[in-house]
């Protein structure tokens, strides 16, 4: 049964009333529920029309060959990733702006130097590359409206904007163009203790491929990718609850530390 345009809104509706209180819902109604990507995407549009945050930048998720083999046809998937909630590292968050329930990833991304404007015919890894200003390490802080996010079916999570909320930026990588971005040994560190480490080659996403994804999904919706925009590739190392943490630091070794402080 293919959803209906009010099927949709009550939808994205109980996803932006979570958005806003900082709450979860325990599943989107049992009558809204996305059976194709499609379906997943007509919700995060009106999530995201709910919301009206400007853009700092865009994630995939579900991009290791372990998840995109879940996901199957219908992944990866894509989300928004907010101004109010993206710093350089080294800032500082509000806990209760970003909420107890955020999910934290140390990923490669990329800071992208030049506009890639929408258009019908699909970006080339050449074309896309080119348009990058540099590689960098950063967190993404996902923030789920759903409950028990990592258990959820992927379109449910894709209509809920793919958990994304904020973007710690950090250094550059040097060299970017011909090291192994899957190979950086990386560190999760809370409160000064290590609590993740990078995953396996074989549980990490090829960035390149994630990064021309995200920019031909977008395009392919009539949204375009500015300079300066943030885009990030999928979690490289186990992701983890943020809880009552204060510093949380992501250690990528050869390269530098990403870190960001949560104050109440």
């Amino acid at each position: 049964m293919v959803l209906s345009n009010p099927q949709v809104s009550k939808a994205a509706s109980a996803l932006a009333d979570a958005f806003v209180n900082r709450t979860t819902i325990i599943s989107l109604p049992d009558e809204c529920w996305p059976s194709t990507a499609a379906e997943a995407l007509q919700i995060q549009l009106s999530l995201l029309d709910r919301i009206g945050l400007d853009a700092s930048g865009y994630k995939a998720g579900f991009t290791n060959p372990p998840l995109l083999e879940k996901a199957g046809p219908d992944g990866p998937m894509a989300g928004v990733m907010f101004r109010e909630f993206t710093v350089l590292s080294g800032g500082t968050l509000q806990r209760m702006d970003i909420g107890a329930g955020t999910l934290v990833e140390a990923e490669v991304g990329f800071r992208m130097g030049a506009d890639l404007p929408a258009r019908e015919r699909e970006y080339t890894d050449v074309e896309v590359l080119a348009s990058v200003d540099s590689a960098i390490v950063g967190i993404e802080l996902a923030v789920p409206r759903i409950a028990d996010p990592l258990n959820q079916p992927m379109l449910h999570l894709a209509a809920d904007n793919g958990a994304a909320m904020g973007f710690v930026a950090g250094p550059d990588i040097p060299e970017w163009k011909t090291r192994d971005l899957k190979s950086l040994d990386i560190e999760l560190l809370f409160d000064g203790e290590i609590v993740s480490e990078g995953m396996p080659l074989s549980a990490r996403c090829d960035e390149v491929w994630s990064l021309t994804w995200i920019v031909n999904h977008f395009s392919s919706r009539g949204v375009g990718i500015k300079a300066g925009d943030y885009m990030t590739t999928g979690a490289a190392a186990v992701p983890k609850l943020l809880g009552q943490v204060s510093d949380v630091r992501a250690r990528f070794a050869g390269i530098g530390d990403v870190d960001v402080t949560f104050v109440d």
